[in-house]
C-alpha cells in the first residue's frame, strides 16, 4: 500500500484548494462590475487562469475548450520557439534514478473480546451476534467440603453470616462458531506477540498493538525510483521512464519541426493582402503579380526553400511598354454616314401576379428572477408566441380581390409554485371576398372562426376544464360592403350576419361560462358586423396594428353590441429585437360573471340562483420579442 504519494497529492490538492479561495476572496470577479472591464496582459492571463483552475465551472476535467485555454495560457507566457528550445536542450538520459525504501503505516481498529483477545472487524458486526452475557448466582464459600470448625468465626467466636449471601457474576460467553460464520478472526495478544503473527517477513511487512490499544498498527517498507534532486522529477514508475520521455520528446519536436507553418500576407500598394503559406521543406513557388503607381506590373515568383526562408524571383524577358497620347493632326478622318431606318416596336406586356404570401411571426418574453427579496415576489417566465400568416388574391382586371389570413397565438406562463401554466390561447382564421363596384367601395362576403388549441383551467383550480379545441368555438359569416377611406384602413360593415358559438363536448365543459344556455350546445345569432382595420406608423420603427369587431343581435337585444378589440404596438429596437406591447378587450353580454361580495362570496337571486353580471374581459402583455417577415 503506497500512502506517501497519495499524502503528497493531498498536500497539494489543499493548497491549490487554498489558494483559489483566497485570490477569490481578495479579487472581485470581473463578471461583478457593471461596466465594460479593461484588461491587461497579465490580468487576463490570471483570470483565464482562474476559470481554468476551478472545479465547478467545469463539467469535465477533459473538456476541449479547457485544453485549449490551458495551451493559450502557455503560449502567453512563452513563445513556442521559446519552448522548442528549452526543450532541445534537456538530456533526460543524463538523469540519475535510483531506488529508495519509504515506511508506509497504515492502521485498522480492533475490538477487544476480553483482556488478551481482539478481533479486527472491518465491517463492523453486532457486538450481540458473536457475545453473549450470561449471569450466574454463586456462594463465597463452598459449605460442602467445609467442616463446621472450618467456618470463619468472627471476634465474638460467632460464624461470619456474609459468607450465606449468595453472590451474581456476569459471564460474558464468546461464540467462537459465529465468529467463524462472519469470517472474523481472533487474535491472542500475550508478552506483546500476537497469535497467530501478523507480520509478513516477505515483504517486509510488521503489525503491533498502538500505545492506546485502540487499532492494529502496520508498519510496510515500500522500495521506488525516484530521479536526482537537481531534475524536476520526484517518484517514476521505473528506471527507464525518464529515456522513454526523452525518446517522446524527440518524436513531437521532429514532428512539429515538419509540419509547422506560418501565414504571411503580402500587401499591395492598394492594401489588398494575398496569404502565402511559409512550411518545412516546400520550394514550389507561387506566382504573383507587382504593380507601382503608373500601374505597370511584374510578375515576380515567391518560393519557401527551407523554414523560416522566402525566395523572391523576377521572371525573365520582362519588357515595359507604356501607352502614350499623341496628336492626331497627322491622321486623316474618315466618318462614315450611318445607315439610320425606323423598327416597328411592341409594348412589353407584364406578367401578372395574383397572389401575394407574407408570413410574420413573433417570440415573446419576460422573466423574473429574486434572490432573497424582503418585499416578496416569485421566479416567473412568461413566453408569447404570435404567427400569422397571409395569402392575397388581387385582378384588377375582374376587380376582385381575395384576402385570407391565419393567426396563432399561444402564451406560457412558468412560476415556481405552480409550474408551467397555459395563459394565451388563439387561433383565428379570416377570409374575406371583395369585388370592387364604386371606387373606393366593395361588395364583400367574409368569414371568421375563432378557437383554441390546449386546454384551459380557471386557475388557480387546475382539476376543471373550462375550454380546449372547438369548445368553444365560433364562426361568423356576413354580407355587406368593405369601404378603404386610406392607405391600411377598412371599414368592412355587413348587416347580413349570422354568428355561431358552439360547444361540442358539454359533459366535461360547461356551456354556459360561454354564453350559451343550459341545455344547449350552441348559441346561433342573426344580426350585423361591423369590422375596422388600422395600421399606421406614428413615427420610424414604430408600429401601431387596431382592429374592432362589433356584432349586434337583431333578435335578443340589439342594444347590447358585443366588443372585440385588440391593439399591437411594436417599437423595433434592433433588426432583430422590437419590444411588443398587445392590449386585447373583449365584451360579450351573453357571457356572464358570478358577483361576490366583500367577503368573496357569490351573492345569490331571491330564488336561489346565483347573481350574474356582464363584464369586460381585458388582457395585456408587453415584452422583448423576436419579429420575423418574410
Amino acid at each position: 500500500m503506497i500512502r506517501l504519494p497519495f499524502f503528497l497529492l493531498a498536500i497539494i490538492m489543499v493548497t491549490n484548494t487554498y489558494a483559489q479561495s483566497n485570490s477569490s476572496t481578495e479579487t472581485p470577479a470581473v463578471d461583478s462590475v457593471s461596466a465594460t472591464p479593461q484588461f491587461s496582459t497579465a490580468s487576463a492571463w490570471k483570470y483565464i487562469h482562474d476559470i481554468t483552475e476551478s472545479r465547478t465551472i467545469w463539467k469535465s476535467k477533459e473538456d476541449s475548450v479547457k485544453h485549449a485555454l490551458e495551451r493559450l495560457l502557455d503560449h502567453t507566457t512563452e513563445p513556442f520557439d521559446s519552448v522548442q528550445q528549452h526543450l532541445s536542450g534537456m538530456d533526460f538520459h543524463a538523469i540519475e534514478v535510483f531506488i529508495i525504501d519509504f515506511l508506509v503505516r497504515d492502521s485498522m481498529r480492533i475490538r477487544w473480546l476480553n483482556d488478551s483477545t481482539f478481533i479486527v472487524d472491518s465491517l463492523g458486526w453486532n457486538m450481540e451476534l458473536f457475545m453473549k452475557e450470561k449471569f450466574e448466582t454463586r456462594n463465597p464459600v463452598d459449605f460442602s467440603s467445609l467442616a463446621f470448625s472450618d467456618f470463619i468465626l468472627d471476634e465474638n467466636g460467632i460464624p461470619d453470616t456474609n459468607l450465606f449471601i449468595p453472590d451474581t457474576l456476569l459471564i460474558m460467553i464468546i461464540d467462537t462458531a459465529a465468529l467463524e460464520t462472519l469470517q472474523v478472526p481472533m487474535y491472542l495478544y500475550t508478552s506483546e506477540q500476537i497469535t497467530p503473527p501478523l507480520d509478513d517477513p516477505e515483504h517486509r511487512r510488521s503489525a503491533r498493538i498502538s500505545p492506546d490499544s485502540t487499532a492494529l498498527v502496520f508498519t510496510d517498507t515500500i522500495a521506488s525510483w525516484i530521479a536526482d534532486n537537481n531534475s524536476p522529477f520526484l517518484f517514476l514508475a521505473g528506471e527507464n521512464q525518464l529515456d522513454s520521455l526523452q525518446y517522446a520528446l524527440e518524436t513531437l519536436l521532429a514532428f512539429n519541426a515538419r509540419r509547422d507553418s506560418s501565414r504571411l500576407l503580402i500587401n499591395d500598394m492598394y492594401g489588398r493582402k494575398t496569404p502565402f503559406w511559409i512550411t518545412t521543406g516546400n520550394n514550389e513557388s507561387q506566382r504573383f503579380w507587382v504593380k507601382n503607381y503608373k500601374n505597370d506590373s511584374i510578375t515576380l515568383w515567391i518560393g519557401n526553400p527551407a523554414k523560416d526562408e522566402i525566395s523572391l524571383l523576377l521572371e525573365d524577358d520582362i519588357d515595359f511598354n507604356r501607352l502614350v497620347k499623341q496628336e492626331m493632326d497627322h491622321l486623316p478622318r474618315v466618318i462614315p454616314e450611318p445607315e439610320r431606318s425606323f423598327v416597328k416596336t411592341q409594348m412589353l406586356e407584364s406578367v401578372p401576379v395574383f397572389w401575394d404570401y407574407e408570413i410574420s411571426a413573433a417570440y415573446s418574453f419576460n422573466q423574473t428572477y429574486l434572490s432573497n427579496w424582503a418585499k416578496g415576489g416569485e421566479n416567473s417566465l412568461t413566453t408569447m408566441l404570435d404567427m400569422t400568416g397571409a395569402a392575397t388574391y388581387n385582378n384588377t382586371k375582374t376587380k376582385i380581390q381575395w384576402i385570407n389570413s391565419a393567426r396563432l397565438k399561444f402564451g406560457t406562463l412558468i412560476t415556481e409554485e405552480h409550474g408551467l401554466r397555459k395563459n394565451n390561447d388563439l387561433l383565428e382564421i379570416n377570409s374575406q371576398y371583395n369585388k370592387n363596384k364604386w371606387g373606393k367601395v366593395d361588395l364583400s362576403a367574409s368569414f371568421y372562426m375563432k378557437n383554441q388549441l390546449a386546454k384551459g383551467y380557471s386557475y388557480p383550480n387546475d382539476s376543471v376544464v373550462v375550454s380546449k379545441f372547438l369548445n368553444p368555438g365560433s364562426l361568423t359569416i356576413g354580407l355587406g360592403i368593405d369601404y378603404k377611406p386610406f392607405k391600411n384602413t377598412s371599414i368592412n360593415m355587413a348587416p347580413l350576419s349570422y354568428k355561431n358559438t358552439f360547444v361540442l363536448d358539454t359533459a366535461n365543459i360547461d356551456q354556459t361560462k360561454h354564453g350559451i344556455k343550459k341545455d344547449k350546445r350552441a348559441r346561433q345569432e342573426m344580426g350585423t358586423q361591423l369590422l375596422i382595420k388600422n395600421k399606421l406608423s406614428p413615427m420610424e420603427d414604430l408600429t401601431i396594428t387596431n382592429q374592432l369587431r362589433l356584432f349586434s343581435n337583431y333578435l335578443n337585444h340589439p342594444e347590447n353590441i358585443d366588443i372585440d378589440w385588440e391593439m399591437l404596438i411594436d417599437k423595433k429596437i434592433s433588426w432583430f429585437f422590437t419590444i411588443r406591447l398587445n392590449l386585447h378587450l373583449i365584451y360579450d353580454d351573453d357571457i356572464r360573471f358570478p358577483v361576490l361580495d366583500a367577503d368573496g362570496q357569490p351573492v345569490f337571486l331571491p330564488d336561489g340562483s346565483e347573481k350574474k353580471v356582464p363584464k369586460v374581459q381585458f388582457k395585456e402583455f408587453i415584452g422583448l420579442s423576436l419579429l420575423f417577415k418574410f
